[in-house]
């Protein structure tokens, strides 16, 4: 395998990974239009404005980070905030059955979970 192959294999695992968790963090399906992603965007908002929960210190991230997630899905904008929370997400099941450093366990751990 080239290097360019592997490193544009590498790109695209990313983006698809990135793209699966702002639908998480929106909370909307993968097939969502642009009407649902807007009223995810703003429930998610307001849900978690920093003005509107003044007692949690996390506020302000989750807001910048659904934020993030709207702009990559509605406008195809990418957000390196993402790909940061991204890898601080943990990504290996509890069960351990799979491993998940690879692209095909990583899709039998996603058959088994949602199918």
């Amino acid at each position: 395998m080239k290097k360019d192959d592997y490193e544009f294999k590498e790109r695209i695992s990313r983006d698809l990974e990135t793209r699966r968790a702002a639908y998480k963090i929106l909370g909307v399906e993968e097939n969502a239009g642009n009407e649902a992603l807007k009223k995810a965007y703003r429930r998610a908002s307001l849900r978690y404005h920093p003005d509107h929960n003044p007692s949690d210190s996390d506020a302000h991230r989750k807001f910048l980070l659904i934020k993030c997630a709207y702009k990559l899905l509605a406008e195809d904008e990418p957000c390196d905030m993402l790909l940061e929370e991204i890898k601080s997400w943990r990504t290996v099941p509890d069960d351990k059955k799979y491993r998940l450093d690879n692209p095909w366990g990583h899709f039998l751990w996603w058959r088994e979970k949602f199918f």
